[in-house]
């Protein structure tokens, strides 16, 4: 099956043959990247992703849709869920070839289905797994994907005949009931609520425990189907056992095709926030198990007839919604054994093979980047080793050292940094959660973002690394390091700040905020960011800005004043009047209050620089320019702060 569209054998001669399309559409997320003058970047946000797709994204920033500790910005974004529609089986009984219909001898009612046509819906916003991508992921947008489009037309069968067959003791009226009301849910939102006032949501979980195959996979996706942006439905779903019975189905299931329908149908369930206590502790363990390892373990997924990359898919689409919850939802996706190895073990491959614009591997990140909001603090267990051996080099450096040094002075946390090995403290064999902060999780989400095309991939890479960089303190500098010195990700990292999406550029800009917070990193950080920093700030890069940029312009005026005093030769060559036109007119603006603020620090800041200062007046420039009302109230409104 692809993007929704179902494949079907021959089924009972009850049936009829169809043709059918999918229609597919993208969540969108909800990002978080806001900044405060002189403080470091909020963490990202995980979001829930639509029924169908999911969003992601991480801040330590708040998880896609929630705040975190230390933040991409320090705005919490969301998450959207995101669900997908199933496709429909086909029928047996009557086909139609070209303008004939062919009948079968059949004791049921023939059904003529029409085709739809395949549509393809870009996000608005986000998704990561916000789609609700909440998610990509974050609070919360719910948008929800489609899986097949396909209308039933029927001469007589009508809905209440379909729900009689679901009670019938023959197998084959139970297939066609089912399937009917598979068809008829597909589109009309009409049948969707006419089953459930019938109740027929009830026979049709139970007949996911039939003995016939073809009965569970069909009872399943009219389920996936009535479900699909249906509140109501999936609540009912719950409260007749659904979730246990698809749980239990996903189980013990050798259907490739069962089994990309339930994931479907779990998928759309895990949107909604009742119902993600349940699928944490039930669904989570055996969607790891039954299709997320056997996808990590194997390296050519297309040449397994067993592994359906649909079903993938779905599966993380599903827990890309779970992982935009609540601290504990995101805890327990840590601690579920497997599931972050494969997570990660598949982008691996995927950025390995080259398939970087895969779209299970957007579901991944979009997961991995909400599992990493807030690590720090709720789960410190991760990074034991790496503080404990950066307490033995402070203390091996105190006892040789003859003068006082206070423990958050600066020569202390220099002394820390210049003693502070990194890879000794790497795992050579990481398990579980230490995967979420070792260099080849890392080095993936950097590679991703070099070589990927899909923005919301992108933008939870960012988000991975900014949550994990986002806190001031030995784990930040460490990572920081990493990311700057051993993965060498700046090359990977700095071109997009010209990307052409807000979002993208925001989540960089963050992520380059906290990088330049590391100061034996500054110096490198200038040299291949600088450049392109002050390039977003130039009149044709603002014209018509909106309140929605004012966090990434606020935190590009903050780096720039970090960067430009480490390299001033280099700071020269940037600074020339069309910037400095350019940070009057932001100082000035006051629909951007956090960017007026930053932009008005940074020109005084700037004049306050004697070297630069003379640079400046032999430049023709004035100190009126630098140094007035608006940019002297700008720096006392941040002292104020500190």
């Amino acid at each position: 099956m692809a993007n929704g569209h179902a494949k079907v054998g021959k089924q009972s001669q009850n049936v009829i043959h169809r043709t059918i399309s999918t229609r597919t559409s993208n969540s969108q997320r909800n990002l978080s990247s806001s900044m405060f003058p002189c403080s470091p970047p909020a963490a990202s946000q995980p979001r829930v992703v639509p029924d169908g797709y999911t969003a992601s994204r991480s801040l330590e920033m708040v998880p896609s849709g929630n705040t975190a500790s230390a933040r991409w910005s320090q705005t919490n974004k969301h998450t959207s869920k995101v669900e997908r529609k199933p496709s429909h089986p086909l029928l047996n009984g009557t086909q139609i070839i070209g303008n004939n219909t062919v009948n079968r001898n059949s004791t049921i009612n023939t059904i003529n289905l029409v085709s739809g046509s395949q549509t393809v819906n870009r996000r608005p916003p986000s998704s990561h797994s916000n789609p609700e991508v909440k998610a990509s992921v974050t609070a919360r947008s719910k948008s929800e994907s489609n899986g097949v489009n396909a209308e039933a037309r029927s001469t007589e069968l009508t809905l209440p005949e379909a729900m009689d067959c679901l009670f019938s003791q023959d197998e084959n009226y139970q297939l066609f009931g089912a399937s009917f009301i598979q068809h008829s849910t597909f589109t009309d939102d009409k049948a969707k609520q006419e089953v459930l006032k019938m109740k027929g949501i009830a026979p049709l979980v139970s007949l996911m425990s039939s003995p016939n195959p073809r009965i569970q996979q069909t009872a399943a996706s009219a389920l996936r189907n009535l479900v699909f942006k249906n509140q109501a439905n999936k609540e009912e779903v719950q409260r007749c056992g659904g979730i246990t019975q698809a749980v239990q189905l996903l189980k013990h299931t050798d259907s490739a095709e069962t089994q990309k329908h339930v994931a479907g149908l779990l998928w759309n369930l895990s949107s909604v926030d009742s119902l993600k206590p349940e699928l944490l502790r039930s669904a989570l363990p055996v969607l790891t198990e039954t299709i997320l390892e056997p996808f990590a373990a194997s390296a050519d997924h297309t040449a397994n007839p067993d592994l359906d990359p649909e079903s993938f898919y779905n599966a993380t689409g599903c827990l890309r919604n779970l992982s935009s919850g609540k601290p504990a939802s995101r805890q327990a996706m840590r601690n579920c054994k497997g599931l972050v190895d494969s997570l990660v073990s598949y982008v691996q491959n995927c950025a390995d093979s080259c398939n970087h614009n895969d779209k299970s591997v957007e579901n991944c990140v979009c997961i991995l980047h909400n599992l990493t909001y807030q690590l720090e603090s709720e789960a410190p267990a991760v990074f034991s080793k790496m503080n404990a051996l950066a307490g033995y080099a402070n203390r091996r450096t105190n006892t040789t050292d003859t003068g006082p040094i206070g423990c958050f002075s600066s020569q202390s946390r220099k002394i820390q940094q210049e003693n502070f090995d990194y890879p000794v403290m790497e795992d050579n064999n990481p398990k579980g959660q230490s995967w979420l902060i070792h260099s080849r999780a890392l080095q993936s989400y950097l590679s991703l973002l070099g070589s990927s095309e899909r923005e919301i991939t992108q933008e939870a890479c960012c988000g991975a690394l900014h949550n994990l960089t986002a806190n001031k303190g030995v784990v930040s500098d460490v990572l920081s390091q990493t990311i700057v010195q051993k993965l060498n990700g700046l090359q990977h990292i700095s071109p997009l700040l010209q990307s052409s999406n807000p979002n993208v550029r925001g989540s960089v800009t963050s992520l380059l905020g906290n990088l330049s917070r590391t100061p034996r990193l500054q110096s490198i950080v200038a040299r291949q960011a600088l450049p392109q920093l002050v390039r977003t700030l130039t009149p044709a890069a603002i014209n018509d800005l909106s309140p929605e940029s004012d966090s990434t312009i606020a935190t590009t005026c903050n780096t720039i004043n970090n960067l430009l005093r480490v390299e001033p030769e280099m700071s020269k060559q940037l600074l020339g009047n069309p910037l400095i036109n350019s940070l009057n007119d932001i100082s000035q603006n006051i629909a951007l209050p956090k960017a007026s603020k930053a932009a008005g620090v940074l020109l005084h800041s700037l004049w306050s620089e004697k070297n630069i200062q003379s640079f400046l007046k032999k430049q023709g420039m004035n100190k009126r320019s630098f140094v007035n009302e608006v940019t002297s109230a700008a720096l006392r409104s941040v002292q104020v702060i500190e």
